[in-house]
């Protein structure tokens, strides 16, 4: 974490960052990465570069409230799955080893956890928009945010002029 607010600073006065923790973990079952978790407490809701936002659920907007959103998402990617079976291989969470959408990006792609027993183990996958491919990173949420953000991780699915020269999080909600 501390290396992705020496490149990526925190707003001044985030939104909508809480101690609900025990809500949403109760409500899926599982106990969710700490990484994440101070994410939202320290950067609250908001986005990269107005183009990767990060669900959190102490936000109402649809947009960005985790459990709305992740239904939507989730939903998506069922639609898909039932359709196109030998494309879309990963199961759902809350099926062991399956993915939980934790963020999306303007162009639609749609950024997973790969779940496990371990919160501390769960990898990364970034679903490209309209698309089968898929890309996983074996890293945490806040490493891979890190990652792109210092441009030492490339995600296909990213455009090339993400993120912009002068990037920063934008508090607020996805408009």
């Amino acid at each position: 974490m501390d290396r992705l607010q020496s490149v990526l600073k925190p707003p001044v006065n985030p939104s909508n960052t809480g101690n609900g923790w025990s809500e949403l973990e109760d409500a899926l079952g599982v106990s969710l990465p700490q990484d994440y978790k101070d994410f939202i407490n320290i950067y609250g809701t908001g986005g990269i570069d107005q183009f990767i936002w990060i669900l959190t659920p102490f936000d109402l907007d649809e947009n960005v409230n985790f459990l709305a959103r992740a239904e939507v998402i989730r939903e998506a990617y069922l639609e898909s799955k039932q359709q196109f079976p030998e494309y879309y291989k990963h199961c759902i969470f809350p099926e062991a080893g399956g993915i939980l959408p934790w963020g999306y990006t303007d162009n639609g792609d749609e950024l997973y956890w790969k779940t496990n027993e371990d919160a501390r183990m769960w990898s990364i996958i970034v679903y490209e928009s309209r698309s089968w491919e898929y890309h996983e990173y074996p890293m945490s949420m806040t490493e891979f945010l890190f990652g792109i953000v210092s441009r030492n991780l490339v995600c296909d699915a990213f455009p090339e002029d993400f993120p912009s020269e002068d990037f920063e999080f934008i508090s607020g909600d996805a408009e």
